[in-house]
This record gives structure tokens, C-alpha cells and sequence, in this order.
């Protein structure tokens, strides 16, 4: 079978890496840049859709209002589509994808094939490539941490702090601090997620105990990995966090614990769905929708 030249075949890897991780990430670090959003703690204004608005209580109350409103949103989503922020929006995870070869130069990730390529043709760049990546890290997070800067101090303070030589020294040590945070969850990567990231954390807990009659949206596998799969293990090589989704405790269903970390980001759906496409069948792994689910009981043997 011939590979379709339509990308929105495989609609969620497209609608997740060209469209919804972007989008957030860019609202994120981009936002108070724009003056979407952002606090001007030199002036004591408040900036909104860039509305500048004093530091009154009737402007301020709208902070934890908007903080536990947002909080209380990714709760909802993540009670009934399960751990959909992490894969389709969290910045995190959204620079983690793409920061993959920084990782990969000092063997924390899985180098890419052009990076293969380069290293068979150019032996001598496997020592460069450990100094490279730090090298790139730093102006990277750097950038970052200015942009984080910007949602308590006007960016032209921020830049004019920096261009004079002089910056105050409460902005510099912020501004490192973030950067050593920076550059460990860019080195951690997805191993953040699955131990350390409170968010997911909790959702696991709560969400995914698997006790509960509740279940909400995840990926099951329909198929026979023995008979279907045989020595194909696309879906596992496809997921960010190296999870085999057809590995499944609840009738079919992925086990989500505490250091499973399965994001619903749809990409071994799509890799299933790609590999079958060429036996022109349909893939074997799909997203169940949330709801009560029924846990089956295993017959018992009468006792002889």
C-alpha cells in the first residue's frame, strides 16, 4: 500500500505537534511579551489585553481567581480526558519534544537519524557534540527565563537592565535561577514527567487508581500482540515516554500509575494506524471514551 500524502490521516500527531503544542507553548512564554498577560511590578499596573490597569483590589482579585479557575479547568479535563494537558499543552513536554537532540548529544535520548548519519560520516564529532549541547542549552534557557521574567517586569526594564552592563543583581540571580531550572528539566526530560512533575503526580493517583469505577479517556489495544504484533513494536518506539500501550492490566486497557506516565498524545495510535495501513487494515489501538468501567472478575476453579 502506498503512503497516503495526506498528513491529516494521522490527525492526532499533526493536530498535537503542528498545532495545539505550539499555539500553547508560544501563549506561555509569548504572552507577556505581547502584553496579553502580565503583572508590571516596577510600575504597579496590572496588564490584561494590553490594558494597563492600577494595582487596585477590584483588578487584583481577578489573580487567584484566575489561577484557581485555570487550576480547577485542568482538573475537569484531566478527570475525564485523562492526562491531555500533559500531552497536547504542557510547555514542558512541548520543549522536551523538541529539545530532543540536545539530550541526544550527551546520550540521554535516542539520537535521530540524521544525527547517525552525521557521526558515520564525521567519526570525530562524538567528542564535539557532548560540549555542543550545553553550549546551545544555555542561550536557550536564558532566552526562556528572560521571557518568564517578563510577566512581573516590563520587558524594556529587562533589556535595558541587561544592554547597560549593569543589571540589578536581584534580576540576575532570578533570571540564573531559572536558568538551573532550565537546564534540568531540558536534561531530564520526560523522566520529570513521569517521577517528579506533582501535576501528574496527583492525576495518577486520583484519576487512575485502579480500583475505581471511573475511567477516563485512555488508549486500549483491540488486538493479539502475539499473533497481530509478532516482532512490531512501533507503538512503543512512537511514544514520547516509552511506554508498550498494548501492555494492558484493565481488559485491554494501558495501566496509568505513578511512573507510567501515558500523556494520550495519540502517537502510537498513529503508528499503529500507519503500519497497518500498508495490509490495508485498521490499527489495533484506539482511545476509549471516559465513563464506569466494569473490572472483570476471573472465574474461580472449584476447589476438588
Amino acid at each position: 500500500m502506498k503512503r497516503s500524502n495526506n498528513p491529516f490521516k494521522y490527525r492526532y500527531h499533526v493536530f498535537r505537534g503542528k498545532m495545539a503544542q505550539p499555539f500553547f507553548w508560544a501563549l506561555c512564554f509569548l504572552g507577556p511579551a505581547l502584553d496579553i498577560f502580565r503583572v508590571d511590578m516596577i510600575h504597579q499596573r496590572l496588564i490584561f489585553m494590553k490594558q494597563s490597569l492600577p494595582f487596585e483590589f477590584n483588578n487584583l482579585m481577578w489573580l487567584p481567581i484566575g489561577f484557581y479557575g485555570a487550576v480547577i479547568l485542568i482538573g475537569i479535563i484531566s478527570f475525564i480526558w485523562g492526562r491531555l494537558f500533559c500531552g497536547w499543552t504542557c510547555p514542558h513536554n512541548t520543549l522536551t519534544e523538541w529539545t530532543t537532540p540536545l539530550r541526544a548529544m550527551v546520550g540521554r535520548a535516542e539520537k535521530p537519524r540524521w544525527m547517525k548519519l552525521l557521526l558515520r560520516d564525521y567519526p570525530l564529532l562524538k567528542d564535539v557534540l557532548p560540549i555542543l549541547s550545553p553550549l546551545l542549552a544555555l542561550p536557550l534557557t536564558f532566552g526562556l527565563s528572560l521571557l518568564l521574567s517578563f510577566y512581573v517586569i516590563p520587558p524594556e526594564w529587562v533589556l535595558s537592565q541587561y544592554a547597560s552592563g549593569h543589571a540589578h543583581i536581584a534580576l540576575v540571580w532570578g533570571n540564573g535561577l531559572f536558568v538551573l531550572i532550565g537546564l534540568f528539566l531540558l536534561y531530564a526530560g520526560n523522566d520529570f514527567c513521569r517521577t517528579c512533575c506533582p501535576y501528574g503526580l496527583a492525576q495518577s493517583i486520583s484519576a487512575y487508581h485502579e480500583d475505581s469505577p471511573w475511567r477516563p479517556m485512555e488508549i486500549g489495544f483491540s488486538g493479539d500482540k502475539a499473533s497481530q504484533c509478532k516482532t512490531c513494536s512501533a507503538c512503543q518506539i512512537a511514544c514520547p515516554v516509552d511506554i508498550d500501550p498494548r501492555n494492558g492490566t484493565l481488559e485491554g486497557v494501558l495501566k496509568v500509575g505513578q511512573f507510567d506516565g501515558c500523556f494520550n498524545c495519540g502517537e502510537c495510535v498513529d503508528a499503529c494506524k500507519y503500519i497497518h495501513g500498508f495490509k490495508q487494515k485498521p490499527g489495533l489501538l484506539s482511545f476509549n471514551n471516559p465513563g464506569f468501567k466494569t473490572k472483570k472478575i476471573p472465574s474461580q476453579q472449584p476447589q476438588v
